[in-house]
């Protein structure tokens, strides 16, 4: 899995820990963002109950990470850089669960961190934050972009975090203001045909809802490598894969 600029998912302000230990098993909660504690020099294992890991969100210069792709868990450690700095991540998996993580590196063994998305109070169940969809195929994403490009002295990755997340919510729910675009001219991978549905600017950040209509005589599965470009920040699917002759819409922020 290639490391992640900070990106698009619900921010929420409760923290819960827990205490060290080699195998953590922890309650996920999409109105918290819970604590863990992780070796600061060996890859730590993450992985969700019944679930797969689909994407994972923070500060593309504070760690390295891996996927196993048949189980969906992920292998995670802190850059020499980031010591035992904390580290904020955000987890996607297959079935639309989003959850906010803080792992504490220190020096101890590798951790095996597993997340049980249990049942709890309506409080706490996951629900539509912003107008992202909680169902499968949800895929928000960043891919090659690096860590505060294009930003100024006083660039936070927290709060540009912050800014992609706010872009990204009112895109996706129609709540940004429209602009005009002429010679629209994105393009995608093979068999995907890519129409303009509106465009938005929202700050210093722009934001296009496109149609991706699968011409091809196969499914097409959407990968964000495939429909990057340069100055995407952030990229959202509503579904991974498309039948043939049928279609997905694709929000992009950017520069």
């Amino acid at each position: 899995m290639r490391k992640r600029i900070p990106f698009v998912a619900a921010l929420f302000a409760s923290v819960s820990t827990i205490e060290a230990g080699a195998s953590q098993t922890i309650p996920m909660n999409p109105d918290k963002r819970i604590k863990a504690h992780i070796s600061n020099d060996s890859m730590n294992r993450i992985a969700v109950a019944h679930d797969r890991i689909t994407q994972v969100f923070g500060d593309s210069e504070a760690f390295e990470s891996q996927t196993e792709e048949s189980t969906g868990q992920i292998f995670i450690k802190p850059t020499i850089e980031n010591a035992n700095k904390a580290l904020p991540i955000t987890l996607i998996t297959e079935s639309g669960a989003t959850q906010d993580m803080t792992l504490e590196p220190s020096t101890r063994d590798a951790a095996t961190i597993i997340l049980k998305n249990v049942a709890a109070s309506p409080s706490s169940q996951p629900q539509e934050i912003g107008g992202f969809p909680g169902h499968a195929g949800f895929m928000p994403t960043t891919y090659g972009v690096g860590q505060g490009a294009g930003h100024s002295p006083g660039y936070s990755p927290q709060s540009f975090q912050e800014q992609v997340i706010q872009t990204m919510k009112l895109l996706v729910s129609g709540q940004a203001p429209t602009i005009e675009v002429e010679n629209f001219t994105r393009t995608g991978p093979k068999g995907a045909e890519l129409g303009l549905m509106a465009s938005y600017m929202i700050g210093s950040l722009k934001g296009y809802k496109i149609e991706i209509k699968n011409t091809s005589g196969a499914p097409l599965e959407l990968l964000e490598k495939d429909f990057y470009r340069t100055g995407d920040v952030a990229i959202f699917f509503d579904k991974r894969f498309v039948n043939t002759n049928e279609a997905a819409t694709f929000y992009v922020v950017g520069y």
